[in-house]
């Protein structure tokens, strides 16, 4: 902009006269950028905007007139041997008025920055608080998965380890989380918004009430809804309430690694939301769980979150690629094949395995690369040692390592008799079927080998031919199955309703068993009637003897072609739940 020179009582064309200073009304001047010297200044207008090139005092003597664009000093020469200095009349104003927006720029950017510093202090002291919440021995994402290898594969609390206890309960997490295990959450949630730790959208399979949790409120969830663990796991249970996702991130989040996944898509919103609003260091310590369908990946990945992607039988290697920038870790199914897991694990991405349930699963997914497995009872599959050497199971309470043929179905589950047959337990009566003992295999072998004793008996005698018994010797925990091929051999100690009792050898890969000896002719059992049984196995030798009569022994017969640890209870060829065979006081000793 111009500004106005002159105009102030100060400014008039003067000649020094003596020592006087005299006015010199109509005096020509000219305008220059410097006191001497310098550059003529010829941009200039008069005060009413009309372009001049030099001053001409008024009447009176007085100068007025616009200088050069932004120009605030001049020096004008009227031709009386010196150059005046001027200084812009309206710049007071002009200062003031930049004064005044520097003053408001200014507070402006300090309110600016006063804003961004109260947020940055707000968002460290909630990182700090974040910090201290979590617990100081912390173990997280990073340190449990740091030096995984399928030579030391991480193991998790698959529902909680729901094969021994409650799923998805308070008990099951707490038990899981006390032997350092991570825990394996799924959540679903009620018609008041709360989320709950559940695996299925319905309540049918896992408690007493039936229907979609969504059509629950909160209330009626705390108050009526109790899981119906027992026919799975033994009348020893007691009944659990469930519990609510923010009960179990309170207490568990940076105890144990979690393994969280809302399983319902009315889930997931809620979920994020959750974990956004309350637990914003979760993702120190939480792995984002999710099915290869999902689309809640971005998500998760822009918070920091780990994630584990599971993939179905049919998910193609195009659908893998489209997620594959965000994921972290992919999840095969035990029951893919060999080739399918290798080529997964084939990617470079850490594979993690579910729902592994015995050590033979684990030595197979291992050999294909596998480095994390899923297991609902992972103190059994992660150990290589016996948890005990005498049943309890008075106490009707399903122990580690306890595998029927068929897991999570209470169909196969081991039945723990009521009263009056407390203590004796029984197996589904469904075509040859078995439950494994994994609990005290591999079998202790003392100098001598080992021995196994029982009791055993028909409420209701079968047919006469029908038999019972138990299996023994195998090398692995894989299901064992009467007059069917199996994968690995073992003997099978046959007791049949009218006496006889017969060891035999099943060969793996075959479908019957080879008598070893003689069949032994005892006294036939009775309804209800005790047997009392032990079998010898010795470096070179095998013995089965019926201890609750004399001279019933199949002898000390010389065999050594199975030696493995692993056994367990077979209904042999009974098929009729009413004559099924029971047993109890199973003791394993070492020789």
């Amino acid at each position: 902009m111009r500004h106005l020179f002159g105009g102030t009582t100060s400014d008039y064309a003067m000649q020094q006269v003596g020592n006087q200073l005299l006015l010199r009304p109509g005096a020509t001047g000219t305008v220059w950028s410097a006191v001497v010297g310098g550059t003529q200044l010829t941009d200039l207008t008069d005060t009413s905007g009309v372009p001049i090139t030099s001053v001409v005092a008024a009447a009176d003597g007085s100068v007025s007139f616009y200088g050069p664009e932004d120009a605030t000093e001049c020096f004008i020469d009227f031709g009386f041997g010196r150059r005046y200095t001027l200084i812009a009349s309206d710049i007071a104003s002009t200062v003031s008025a930049r004064l005044n927006s520097l003053v408001a720029t200014a507070a402006d950017d300090a309110a600016a920055k006063a804003t961004a510093a109260q947020a940055a202090a707000t968002a460290a002291a909630a990182s700090s608080a974040a910090a201290l919440y979590l617990p100081n021995a912390i173990t997280t994402i990073d340190a449990l998965l740091g030096g995984v290898t399928p030579a030391a594969p991480v193991y998790f609390g698959h529902r909680g380890g729901g094969m021994v206890r409650p799923e998805h309960t308070l008990a099951g997490y707490r038990a899981t989380a006390a032997m350092r295990y991570p825990l394996e959450i799924s959540v679903n949630v009620d018609a008041s918004g709360e989320l709950w730790c559940l695996h299925d959208p319905t309540v049918d399979r896992t408690t007493n009430r039936t229907g979609l949790l969504s059509t629950y409120t909160t209330e009626e969830v705390a108050q009526q809804i109790q899981t119906n663990s027992r026919p799975l796991l033994g009348a020893g249970w007691a009944e659990q309430r469930l519990v609510p996702l923010r009960q179990v991130l309170d207490e568990f989040l940076g105890k144990v690694p979690i393994l969280l996944e809302p399983k319902a898509n009315d889930a997931v919103v809620p979920t994020q939301q959750l974990l956004d609003a309350s637990y914003p260091h979760a993702p120190r310590s939480v792995i984002w769980k999710a099915h290869i369908g999902t689309l809640s990946l971005p998500w998760a990945k822009a918070r920091g979150y780990r994630t584990w992607v599971y993939l179905d039988s049919g998910t193609t290697d195009a659908t893998m690629d489209a997620k594959d920038a965000n994921v972290d870790y992919w999840g095969v199914n035990t029951t893919f094949s060999d080739a399918r897991i290798s080529q997964v694990v084939a990617r470079g991405k850490p594979v993690f395995a579910w729902a592994v349930y015995r050590r033979s699963q684990v030595a197979r997914l291992t050999g294909l690369g596998v480095v994390g497995m899923m297991s609902s009872d992972p103190r059994y599959v992660s150990t290589s040692a016996p948890q005990r050497t005498a049943s309890r199971w008075d106490l009707q309470v399903k122990e580690s390592g306890c595998t029927p043929t068929i897991d999570y179905d209470e169909t196969y589950a081991l039945q723990f008799a009521p009263s009056p047959d407390v203590g004796w337990v029984s197996v589904a009566a469904v075509p040859f079927q078995s439950v494994g003992l994994g609990t005290y295999c591999p079998i202790a072998v003392g100098a001598g080998g080992y021995r196994i004793s029982f009791d055993m008996k028909f409420k209701v005698l079968p047919s006469s031919t029908l038999h019972g018994g138990i299996y023994f010797g195998k090398q692995s925990d894989d299901p064992y199955r009467f007059s069917q091929s199996n994968s690995t051999g073992g003997y099978h100690l046959v007791i049949r309703a009218n006496g006889q009792m017969q060891l035999n050898k099943h060969t793996a890969g075959t479908t019957s068993g080879t008598t070893m000896g003689s069949v032994i002719a005892t006294i036939a059992p009775t309804a209800d009637g005790v047997m009392s049984f032990q079998v010898d196995v010795t470096p070179t030798t095998v013995e089965v003897r019926r201890t609750d009569g004399t001279g019933w022994t199949t002898g000390a017969l010389a065999d050594t072609t199975y030696r493995g640890g692993y056994f367990g209870l077979s209904n042999g060829s009974i098929t009729d739940v009413a004559t099924r065979p029971y047993w109890r006081n199973l003791v394993v000793t070492q020789l």
